[in-house]
């Protein structure tokens, strides 16, 4: 059982490390990424799956976040 007091630090670092780090790869690789997504076909599930992995660690990190300033 976790104690009262216990802050999440770790874990908002880390949600908000990944986070950062693939707003970053989204970026550096921006022209592979669309090169990619118009190639019609199945390629659609390509930003669809990115918007969903991006969005995970960023909800993550943003609980994680307001957890350790004590908002609940």
């Amino acid at each position: 059982m976790a104690s009262a007091n216990h802050k999440p630090f770790g874990k908002a670092l880390a949600y908000g490390s990944v986070s950062i780090l693939l707003y970053a790869l989204l970026y550096v690789f921006e022209d592979e990424v669309l090169k990619w997504t118009t190639r019609g076909k199945w390629f659609f599930v390509l930003p669809v799956a990115i918007a969903f992995l991006i969005s995970f660690f960023h909800g993550g990190f943003t609980g994680y976040f307001w957890e350790v300033l004590g908002v609940r």
